[in-house]
Protein backbone atom coordinates (compact mmCIF):
# COMPACT_ATOMS: atom_id res chain seq x y z
CA UNK A 1 0.00 0.00 0.00
CA UNK A 2 1.55 3.28 -0.68
CA UNK A 3 1.80 5.72 2.00
CA UNK A 4 -0.39 9.24 1.21
CA UNK A 5 2.55 11.23 -0.13
CA UNK A 6 3.28 8.29 -2.64
CA UNK A 7 -0.20 8.57 -4.25
CA UNK A 8 -0.09 12.47 -4.05
CA UNK A 9 1.68 13.21 -7.47
CA UNK A 10 2.29 16.91 -6.06
CA UNK A 11 4.18 15.44 -3.10
CA UNK A 12 7.25 16.23 -4.13
CA UNK A 13 7.19 19.69 -5.96
CA UNK A 14 9.29 21.18 -3.50
CA UNK A 15 12.25 22.86 -4.61
CA UNK A 16 14.30 21.45 -1.69
CA UNK A 17 12.96 18.29 -2.93
CA UNK A 18 15.36 17.75 -5.87
CA UNK A 19 17.17 14.47 -5.48
CA UNK A 20 18.67 13.04 -9.06
CA UNK A 21 17.58 9.05 -9.82
CA UNK A 22 19.53 8.59 -13.28
CA UNK A 23 22.88 9.60 -14.10
CA UNK A 24 22.45 13.51 -15.35
CA UNK A 25 22.29 13.95 -19.59
CA UNK A 26 24.65 15.55 -20.92
CA UNK A 27 23.77 19.30 -21.30
CA UNK A 28 21.84 20.89 -23.96
CA UNK A 29 22.28 24.59 -25.08
CA UNK A 30 18.83 24.23 -26.17
CA UNK A 31 17.48 23.28 -22.66
CA UNK A 32 19.44 25.87 -21.07
CA UNK A 33 18.16 28.70 -23.57
CA UNK A 34 14.64 27.39 -22.53
CA UNK A 35 15.12 27.45 -18.76
CA UNK A 36 16.73 31.00 -19.03
CA UNK A 37 13.66 32.35 -20.85
CA UNK A 38 11.83 30.69 -18.40
CA UNK A 39 13.37 32.65 -15.64
CA UNK A 40 12.96 35.60 -17.17
CA UNK A 41 9.48 35.67 -18.12
CA UNK A 42 9.10 34.79 -14.60
CA UNK A 43 11.20 37.85 -13.46
CA UNK A 44 9.13 39.92 -15.17
CA UNK A 45 5.69 38.31 -15.10
CA UNK A 46 2.60 40.50 -14.37
CA UNK A 47 -0.92 39.79 -14.63
CA UNK A 48 -4.45 40.31 -12.50
CA UNK A 49 -3.11 37.75 -9.67
CA UNK A 50 0.49 37.78 -9.75
CA UNK A 51 3.20 40.85 -10.86
CA UNK A 52 6.73 40.19 -9.93
CA UNK A 53 7.66 43.71 -9.65
CA UNK A 54 5.79 44.10 -6.51
CA UNK A 55 6.50 40.51 -5.14
CA UNK A 56 10.03 41.49 -4.62
CA UNK A 57 10.93 38.24 -6.02
CA UNK A 58 14.60 37.23 -4.24
CA UNK A 59 16.73 35.15 -6.87
CA UNK A 60 16.30 31.77 -4.79
CA UNK A 61 12.45 32.44 -4.99
CA UNK A 62 12.86 32.75 -8.79
CA UNK A 63 14.90 29.69 -8.64
CA UNK A 64 12.43 27.84 -6.30
CA UNK A 65 9.53 28.96 -8.76
CA UNK A 66 11.10 27.39 -11.72
CA UNK A 67 12.04 24.04 -9.83
CA UNK A 68 8.17 23.89 -8.89
CA UNK A 69 7.16 24.75 -12.30
CA UNK A 70 9.61 22.27 -13.83
CA UNK A 71 8.17 19.19 -11.27
CA UNK A 72 4.41 20.34 -11.95
CA UNK A 73 4.99 19.35 -15.75
CA UNK A 74 6.94 16.15 -14.53
CA UNK A 75 3.96 15.36 -11.95
CA UNK A 76 0.91 16.23 -14.89
CA UNK A 77 2.53 14.48 -17.93
CA UNK A 78 0.57 12.08 -19.71
CA UNK A 79 0.67 10.45 -23.07
CA UNK A 80 -1.76 13.00 -24.69
CA UNK A 81 0.36 15.76 -23.56
CA UNK A 82 3.54 14.03 -24.89
CA UNK A 83 1.96 13.08 -27.99
CA UNK A 84 0.99 17.04 -29.04
CA UNK A 85 4.35 18.10 -28.11
CA UNK A 86 5.92 15.76 -30.15
CA UNK A 87 3.99 16.14 -32.99
CA UNK A 88 4.60 20.37 -32.75
CA UNK A 89 8.39 19.61 -32.24
CA UNK A 90 7.97 17.53 -35.75
CA UNK A 91 6.32 20.04 -37.13
CA UNK A 92 8.72 23.00 -36.77
CA UNK A 93 11.38 20.61 -37.55
CA UNK A 94 9.77 19.94 -40.90
CA UNK A 95 9.48 23.61 -40.92
CA UNK A 96 13.53 24.38 -40.72
CA UNK A 97 13.96 21.11 -43.56
CA UNK A 98 11.25 23.11 -45.97
CA UNK A 99 12.78 26.65 -44.85
CA UNK A 100 16.28 25.23 -46.08
CA UNK A 101 16.11 23.94 -49.05
CA UNK A 102 14.32 27.24 -50.44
Amino acid sequence: MQSPSESDPNHNLSPKAFIPTKTQPNPSTRIDAVICDLITHIETYSDDDFDTQWMNLTSAEVEGLVIVLIRHLIATMNGKLLSGYLLETRQEASHVTEDEMG
